[in-house]
């Protein structure tokens, strides 16, 4: 075996270990060393998504197609059209790229291109409404420009290993940077890395979220038994095997029912269940609804934006306030702080909102200033968005 499959088979070993910075580590040296290994090309964007690095992901896939000579990966289509959803020109130059990738068959080339210039009419339809320098100062930028983006993965590979901790101690120590240097860790498999982390862990002079993310960080870089946090004058042993509550940079599972009966809700308030079916669903923690239920939800199509408003503001109280967060018990509450805040966000930004008024009882309320507490910045920030939408 060479050093190259060594390098990409150690990145599959420590995907499946859920140590996705080790991951990254290891796929980005195996393309450093080898640009037509589509395995490693495919482990590096896959370990990047996983610790939703979006715009590293957007870089990366710019940078396969602008690669010849590489095989078509159908897996990446996934992350293609989900990262280039809201600018076509990408999405368009990305799939003419990819036509020309060796043993991709006849269908999928016809029926790419076809998507290629339905791309391209939607950026016309854009450029002749917006303008092309105004869409391009809003981030709508080529494949090119993509890919010329640096990414960490390449300052940890080229720069002196030394200069990068020397660095990353001076980034800890600034609040507006630690949370990039503690990201940044766990992609540079050293055991400078793992005391600088559990460090990060003890320190009550970096935020509470801060200290969260440098315990997930330890775990993406592979370290593995107790690891203590630091948190509410209290100091806590958390087991990075199977760390309980859930330590995620996604949405807990525990908050799945809820988010299920946010769309209930919404189906109720489109007419595509009854209220009878709301009330009977709506009053139940159960995990999992009925299939046909299931589809009504998916039939509710609650707008991408507003429901990851809803995610955000989970994910940022879950990580100011972990391991001391709640069981998530009467879903219906909190659903309705949920709702309650999503038409926050949609009245404030100019939008329209389709779902009624939400249920608010006393716990609903206390759950979404609960949800509030971790993002002070949430009404400030609706008020930024709805000015740049009106300038």
């Amino acid at each position: 075996m060479s050093r190259n499959d060594e390098l990409t088979g150690y990145g599959r070993h420590h995907l499946q270990m859920e140590s996705y910075g080790a991951a990254a580590f290891c796929f980005y040296r195996a393309i450093k060393e080898n640009e037509f290994n589509g395995n490693a090309w495919n482990g590096l964007i896959l370990s990047l998504s996983l610790m939703r690095r979006e715009e590293e992901i957007r870089t990366t896939l710019a940078r396969f197609a602008l690669q010849p000579g590489l095989d078509f990966d159908r897996d990446l289509l996934t992350f293609v059209f989900m990262m280039w959803q809201q600018n076509p020109r990408a999405l368009a130059e990305w799939l003419r790229r990819i036509v020309e990738f060796n043993g991709i068959p006849e269908k999928d080339k016809l029926a790419f291109t076809e998507i290629a210039e339905d791309a391209e009419r939607a950026y016309e339809d854009l450029v002749a409404k917006y303008g092309a320098e105004s869409l391009h100062s809003r981030g709508m930028l080529t494949l090119e420009e993509y890919a010329a983006r640096p990414i960490q993965l390449d300052w940890l590979l080229e720069a002196p290993v030394d200069t990068i901790y020397e660095q990353l101690q001076w980034w800890l120590e600034d609040k507006d940077s630690a949370l990039s240097a503690v990201r940044l860790l766990c992609m540079l498999p050293d055991t400078r890395s793992e005391k600088l982390l559990r460090r990060v862990c003890r320190n009550v002079a970096i935020e509470p979220k801060v200290r969260t993310h440098a315990l997930l960080a330890l775990r993406w870089l592979g370290v593995r038994g107790n690891a203590k946090l630091y948190k509410f004058n209290e100091s806590f042993v958390i087991d990075l095997d199977n760390p309980k509550p859930e330590l995620t940079i996604s949405v807990p599972a525990v908050y799945k029912p809820a988010l299920d009966r946010v769309k209930l809700w919404a189906a109720k308030e489109k007419g595509l269940v009854t209220p009878e079916v709301y009330e009977q669903y709506a009053s139940t923690d159960e995990v999992q609804l009925p299939p046909e239920i299931v589809e009504k939800l998916d039939e509710a199509e609650v707008p991408p934006l507003l429901q990851e408003v809803s995610h955000a503001l989970i994910r940022a109280a879950h990580d100011e306030y972990y391991p001391l967060v709640p069981t998530i018990s009467g879903t219906r509450q909190w659903s309705a702080a949920l709702l309650m805040l999503m038409k926050d966000y949609a009245v404030g930004i100019g939008e329209e909102w389709a779902y009624g008024e939400p249920e608010q009882d006393e716990t609903a309320k206390q759950h979404r200033n609960w949800l509030l507490s971790a993002s002070p910045d949430f009404y400030p920030s609706i008020e930024e968005v709805r000015k740049l939408k009106e300038s």
